[in-house]
């Protein structure tokens, strides 16, 4: 297969464009050397909205399938406004439960300053005592 070193584009019969970096494997491209980008027929199509698809696709409908996706549309409806209920509950739950571990945790915090303050007030006292016992004993040092 030629490919043309100028701009690497070719048309391939039937008017399909290709360039270098895609080729198909195929002995029947025609090479136009003289081709350029802007004799093309372009062609601009007017996209549809969602609207328009959906009144165009409406207007086709038998009253039995208009039926069928009326009731499909309510259930729909229904289904989504259930789980939109759900998740907001279950927000809600995680949101209470985070509360009460917060308020189980400062009251933790709170118990164990107080334990810290105990402990070392224990100690404390236990290196300021004196034991009388031993001295009068006559054990440990004089």
């Amino acid at each position: 297969m030629d490919f043309p070193t100028s701009n690497g584009i070719y048309m391939e019969p039937g008017g399909v464009i290709r360039t270098v970096g895609n080729p198909v494997p195929d002995d029947n491209i025609v090479m136009d050397h003289a081709f350029e980008i802007a004799e093309l027929p372009v062609k601009i199509l007017k996209r549809k909205t969602k609207s328009q698809d959906r009144l165009l696709r409406d207007n086709k409908l038998t009253p039995e399938e208009e039926q069928r996706r009326k009731v499909r549309r309510e259930r729909n409806k229904v289904a989504a406004s259930k789980c939109r209920m759900k998740r907001k509950e279950h927000v809600n739950t995680l949101r209470q439960a985070s509360e009460e571990l917060e308020s189980a945790n400062s009251q933790l915090e709170a118990e164990i300053a107080y334990l810290t303050a105990e402990r070392d007030q224990l100690e404390m006292m236990l290196d300021a005592h004196v034991c009388n016992m031993d001295k009068a004993a006559g054990r440990g040092p004089a």
